[in-house]
Parts: C-alpha cells; sequence; structure tokens
C-alpha cells in the first residue's frame, strides 16, 4: 500500500498550462442542508477537492479513476466511500457520475503496477464499491466487490496455518499487517449481508479467529496493534494508526448487522473509545495521528477513515447517549479545523495548494485543509482534504436531507486521450516505465529504477 506504482493505461485530459484561481463556490450553501454544518463543510470541501485535483491531467494513464496528487492507487479507491457516504447521508447525487466512472473489473485493477497490487490496496476498492452498491443499487460495483475478495483470499489468504492463517500484506508473503486483515473482515461480513453465500461466512470466521488469537486487539487497552511478528505470532505493539481501529470498528458493526449479536457491537464502543483517548492530544483536546505533524501521505488520510467507520458504529447504536458522546467528538473537531486548520483566503491563490501532475482541469477552489488537524494551515493536497471531508460527513446529522437543484451538482469531464511513455506525460523527475504482464506504464517516483520493464 506504501508504494506508488502506478498503471499507466490509456487517457489523457486536456492539456492545460496554468491553474485558475476562483474564490467562489456557489454550488453549496448552509440552507440547502437545513442549516446542518457538517453536510455545508462536507459540500464545500468535496467541491474544492473536485476542482482542484479531479481529475488528473494525467489520468488516462492509468487503469483506474485517479485524483491529482494522491501518493498510491489505494487513496483513488479509499476516496471514493466518502463520496457515497456524503450521498447518503444528504440524500443527494452530487458527482454521481464520478462515482459511477470508478467501477472497474478485476482485472483493470490488477493492472495498477506489478506483479500485482498489495492485498491492502484491493481491499479499499472493495470496501468502497460495496458501499457504492449499498447506496445506488448498481449489482456491477457489489459483483466487482466479491471478485475482489475472492482474488484476495485465493491469492493472499496463508494456507499452512501458521500464526493462525491470515493475509499476507503482499505477494512476497513476508508481512500480516493488520489493515489488510481488518479490511477483509470488514469487507467479508459486508458481502455476507448482500450475498448471504455461505461460503463467505466459513472465511469471515477464519478472519476473525486470526484477528482474535494473535491478539492484535489488546485485551486490556482495546487498542489495535499494527501487525505481528512471524516468527513469534505476537503482536508488533505499534499501537499508532487509528485507521486499523476504525476498518475493525466497522467489520465489527457488519457482523452485529448479521447476527444482532451486541457483544460485537460492545467492542466497537470499546475500541472507539479508546482510540479517542489515545489518540486525542492532550493540550488541544483534537484528534491527532500518532505520526501528526510530519505523517507521509499515506498516514494523513487515517484520522479520516477511522471517523468513517466511527459513524457506521454510530448509526447502528441505540443508545441515544453513546451516540451523542460521539456526534459530540465529531463536532469538536469540525470546529477545530475549520477554525484553525483551514485556508480559505481571498483569492484562494494565496493558499498554499499543490498540484503534483499539472495544473487543474477546473478552476481552483477553496476551502483547502493540511495534515494536522491541529493546525496551523500549512498546505493542500488530495490526501488531507479527503481527511477532513471524511470528518465532516461523518458528522452529518441523521435525516439530514439536500434540497434545492444544486443536490444534483454533476459537472462534465471531458473524455480522456491515449497515452504512453512515448508522450513523456510523467511528471518531472519522475521516469515513464513500460512493464509487464500487462504492456502497461507507470512512473516511477524518486529513488525507483526502470529496468528490464520492472521498476525497483
Amino acid at each position: 500500500m506504501h508504494t506508488k506504482h502506478f498503471v499507466l493505461v490509456i487517457f489523457l485530459f486536456s492539456t492545460l498550462i496554468l491553474p485558475v484561481y476562483s474564490h467562489a463556490n456557489n454550488s453549496c450553501s448552509l440552507e440547502m442542508f437545513g442549516n446542518d454544518t457538517g453536510a455545508h463543510w462536507a459540500c464545500a470541501t468535496q467541491f474544492a477537492l473536485q476542482s482542484n485535483w479531479f481529475p488528473s491531467p494525467i489520468a488516462g494513464l492509468f487503469s483506474y479513476l485517479i485524483w491529482n496528487g494522491f501518493d498510491g492507487f489505494w487513496q483513488n479507491g479509499a476516496v471514493l466511500e466518502p463520496m457515497t457516504n456524503f450521498m447518503a447521508y444528504t440524500n443527494s447525487t452530487r458527482y454521481i457520475s464520478v462515482i459511477r466512472s470508478s467501477y472497474r473489473q478485476l482485472y483493470s485493477l490488477l493492472e495498477a503496477y506489478g506483479p500485482y497490487p498489495s492485498f491492502d490496496d484491493m481491499g479499499w476498492y472493495g470496501l468502497s464499491y460495496a458501499r457504492i452498491y449499498e447506496v445506488l443499487g448498481d449489482q456491477e460495483f457489489l459483483q466487482s466487490s466479491l471478485d475482489i475478495f475472492n482474488w484476495c483470499w485465493q491469492t493472499g489468504w496463508d494456507t499452512t496455518g501458521s500464526c493462525y492463517g491470515g493475509f499476507w500484506f503482499d505477494n512476497n508473503v513476508n508481512a500480516k499487517q493488520t489493515i489488510t486483515n481488518v479490511e477483509m473482515f470488514q469487507l467479508a461480513a459486508k458481502l455476507l449481508r448482500h450475498t448471504k453465500d455461505k461460503t463467505i461466512l466459513k472465511k469471515l470466521n477464519q478472519i476473525y479467529e486470526f484477528i482474535i488469537k494473535t491478539k492484535i486487539v489488546n485485551e486490556t487497552t482495546y487498542l489495535l496493534s499494527d501487525g505481528i511478528f512471524l516468527e513469534n505470532c505476537t503482536t508488533t505493539y505499534n499501537y499508532g494508526p487509528t485507521y486499523n481501529n476504525g476498518v475493525f470498528i466497522g467489520g465489527l458493526v457488519e457482523v452485529y448487522k448479521i447476527t444482532n449479536n451486541k457483544t460485537y457491537l460492545d467492542l466497537a464502543q470499546k475500541i472507539a473509545r479508546a482510540t479517542i483517548a489515545y489518540s486525542t492530544n492532550k493540550t488541544t483536546g483534537i484528534f491527532t495521528e500518532y505520526c501528526d505533524p510530519n505523517c507521509d501521505d499515506d498516514g494523513i488520510m487515517f484520522k479520516g477513515i477511522f471517523v468513517r467507520n466511527l459513524r457506521y458504529l454510530m448509526d447502528a447504536l441505540t443508545d441515544q447517549a453513546t451516540r451523542d458522546e460521539f456526534q459530540t467528538f465529531l463536532e469538536f473537531n469540525v470546529k477545530a479545523i475549520t477554525e484553525i486548520n483551514m485556508c480559505e483566503k481571498i483569492p484562494i491563490c494565496k493558499c498554499n495548494i499543490t498540484f503534483k501532475d499539472g495544473p487543474p482541469y477546473y478552476n481552483v477552489s477553496g476551502p483547502v485543509f493540511s495534515p494536522d488537524w491541529n493546525g496551523p494551515f500549512t498546505y493542500g493536497a488530495p490526501m488531507q482534504q479527503t481527511s477532513a471531508l471524511d470528518l465532516f460527513v461523518s458528522s452529518i446529522k441523521p435525516d439530514t436531507k439536500c434540497n434545492g437543484k444544486m443536490c444534483s451538482y454533476d459537472p462534465y469531464y471531458p473524455p480522456p486521450q491515449p497515452l504512453t511513455c512515448g508522450s513523456k506525460p510523467c511528471p518531472a523527475p519522475e521516469v515513464c516505465c513500460e512493464y509487464s504482464p500487462y504492456t502497461s506504464y507507470t512512473c516511477c517516483t524518486t529513488g525507483q529504477k526502470c529496468i528490464k520493464g520492472l521498476f525497483i
């Protein structure tokens, strides 16, 4: 998940030279959402995400939908879930064409980088596609989600029985990371709920057994370790990354929906409270990733993934007091990042906004956010914008409904153009590399080399 290996397949959007800056965002208003603050901020943040970073100017090189500046293949899959949740929580269809155009069959996703993507990278697409099916009912997304899970199981599950099984991180079969296993746990539960396929039930139980028997969930603190040591099957005792906890919470909620067994919901609440306590800045009271303020481009998105899954838990709760407790937590962080970690200067060009692959198709817009929710604002990029979007979307109150013509806002994007390495598409200093087995292309990042069709 942490390596940027992109397949470059065929398309390029119109060539642009300089970004055009615009402060106006007339497609969002507080009144549209019945004065729900979270929904309004989510709308404005999504508008800026799409205006500033979608699509990438070299989007057509890739076998999947891509934003301008995401560090990895996985992030382009993970961003689809809050986009879909915004539609679900506001009863709107904003950017529905973007969501639907993200559909890919398994083969196209496997082309993302060679020899094939890590299993957790694929998991983000599986989860997002399952969620898109839940909201839109498009059967092809459910099928692709199922295909992703089946491929990951057949290719990535350790059948030797070592350390109770578990998913390998990637084809190197030398690591078992928590995120892969909690993703597949949640995905299996979702697919079981939607397909009623009893063969998935057995696999779901095996994944759960791996997580519990290896003690990835600390029985005292209820925090999740980031992985296990293969030599003795014990945990790494690294409890920092919040997305591990969040995705497992989402999986427990799914199992609760299947079984109606509140034991799973109780465990999810304990993990949620433990994570919030552990990852809240003791001085500011703001939710803070273990690596803030120096997270890499992967870690920047972790906080958003946690609150995304916290919302799934909140929606399953029958205890209003507990739901209110988590809602207060979300709203506190919404208030914090809009006050100390946001840039919406006039003109917006005064904000430090990065465009890694070239200038955007539409006018640049705000608000934009930086990685550390404690502030101050430093620079805008799609990773932290997505994390903020997740927070705002998750804070939207139940029964919020969008009203007005802008609830179906769905702007046009031009069709892409064919492109190969011969077109010299990669931003400097990256080098374009053609590789097998798909006759595909990638941009080698700094430190990588293209040798005999392989990037290393």
